[in-house]
Parts: structure tokens; C-alpha cells; sequence
């Protein structure tokens, strides 16, 4: 066995236990956040209509559901990839980490997947539970619309967190701006305009929303999936060549 098979083969057997690592910590975080903010609104929208949760309507439902994934997506992202990298070169837990043969990038990709993944099992878990107290939906286009979200949203907080130690600050300025700048310039004439394009597309996640509740004729809106996945995707391509270049120890 080669050194590259070698290290191909301790990257898998890390797998597991970084997906371990995502259950036990970001992930149970992220259903606490999630199961109160969806505990507030059902208790709201129940004490003002006075529907049983599990009378609410179909129509209701979908639309809640959609809301309450919508904000899983960012959150189970922000979660999912807070300190992914700034946190190894925070606490110094790399030289640990790298001490043997393992590609940096190589184990800090892996660890983005992994998320990934575990974020899928959190949403799943989450629709179970919606299952049982609202009323089971189990709309396949969800997954897609949350992966999608990761790689979108995730991509842009890998980048950041590989650059520098505020990583999560940086991720929340960084959407804030993006969003007000496509809100109040998308229609703009002015020459500048084009330096939009920088920051992040998020204009376009209400589209790849609809993937959630999207019904057969409902057309796939291919443009803003394009744009908000390839664009997480650069960043994250990025953010492989900072750990490249970066020397870890580096704060």
C-alpha cells in the first residue's frame, strides 16, 4: 500500500468518528435551537387560531414546515461549520491531529462532509418529530434544499473559518452585507454594480426554497441552484487552498 492508499485509508476510518464527533456536539445544538424556535411558533400560531397542533391545516403545515426549514438550514450550517479549522488552529489541536501522515485538507474536507451528512440525519430527526406532533410530511425536495443550503452557506463559513479565528462573526457579517447590498443595489444602474457579484447570491435562496413543498409542474429553479451551489462550492475550494498554503499554527 502506497502513502497516498495509506492516507485514503485513514480518512475513512476517521469518518465515522467525526460524524460521532458532529452527533454528540453540534448536532444535539442544533436540534435545541431548532425544537424552541418551532416550539414558539406552534405555541403562537395555536394560542391565536386555537388549533390543536394536530388539526392544523395541510396548507399551514406546509407552510411552517417550510419556515422552520429555512432557518435549520442556516442554523444547522452556522453550527455544522463553525470553527471546522479555526478551532484546531485555536487550541492547537492540530499537532495532534497531523502527527501522523494525514493530508490537511484531505481531513478538513472529510470533516465538511461529515457535517454534511449529520446535518441530514439532525433534519431527519427533526421531520420524525414533526411527524408525530404536527401531522408526518416527508417532502423529499427538503433534503435537497438543506444540502444545497450547506454547500451554499457552509461553503462561504469554511473559507472564512480556514482564513482566520473569527469565523462565525465574520459568516453573519458577511450574509448580513451580502443581503443588504442585493436588496437595495440589485436593480441598481450604476457602473458598480457588478461588484454585487462578489458577495454571495442570497437573493437566491427563497427560490431554492421552493424545492421544500415544490409540486410536479412547478419548474426546478436550476439558475439559483447554480449559482447559490457554485458559489459555496468556490469558496470551499478556496478555503482547501488556504489550509494548503497556511501553515496551521499560523493565528
Amino acid at each position: 500500500m502506497n502513502l497516498i492508499d495509506s492516507r485514503r485509508a485513514k480518512l475513512s476510518a476517521y469518518a465515522p468518528w467525526l460524524g460521532r464527533d458532529y452527533l454528540t456536539n453540534q448536532g444535539p445544538a442544533t436540534m435545541i435551537v431548532v425544537l424552541l424556535l418551532a416550539f414558539l411558533t406552534l405555541k403562537g400560531y395555536a394560542g391565536s387560531t386555537g388549533v390543536s397542533l394536530h388539526g392544523l391545516a395541510q396548507d399551514d403545515a406546509r407552510r411552517m414546515l417550510r419556515s422552520l426549514v429555512n432557518l435549520t438550514a442556516f442554523l444547522g450550517t452556522f453550527f455544522a461549520t463553525n470553527g471546522i479549522v479555526a478551532s484546531d488552529r485555536k487550541y492547537g489541536t492540530y499537532k495532534f491531529l497531523f502527527a501522523k501522515p494525514v493530508s490537511p485538507p484531505s481531513y478538513y474536507a472529510t470533516t465538511f462532509l461529515a457535517h454534511g451528512v449529520g446535518l441530514i440525519v439532525v433534519v431527519l430527526a427533526l421531520l420524525g418529530l414533526w411527524a408525530v406532533f404536527v401531522r408526518p410530511m416527508f417532502p423529499p425536495g427538503l433534503f435537497a434544499a438543506v444540502a444545497l443550503m450547506y454547500v451554499a452557506y457552509g461553503g462561504i463559513g469554511f473559507l472564512l473559518s480556514a482564513a482566520w479565528r473569527f469565523d462565525w462573526l465574520s459568516l453573519v457579517t458577511v450574509l448580513l452585507v451580502a443581503n443588504i447590498s442585493w436588496t437595495l443595489w440589485r436593480a441598481s444602474t450604476s457602473p458598480l454594480r457588478p461588484l454585487l457579484y462578489l458577495l454571495p447570491p442570497v437573493h437566491r435562496a427563497d427560490s431554492v426554497y421552493t424545492l421544500i413543498m415544490r409540486q410536479a409542474q412547478e419548474p426546478v429553479p436550476w439558475e439559483s441552484i447554480a449559482w447559490l451551489g457554485g458559489y459555496g462550492f468556490v469558496c470551499f475550494l478556496l478555503g482547501l487552498a488556504v489550509i494548503r498554503k497556511r501553515p496551521l499554527g499560523t493565528t
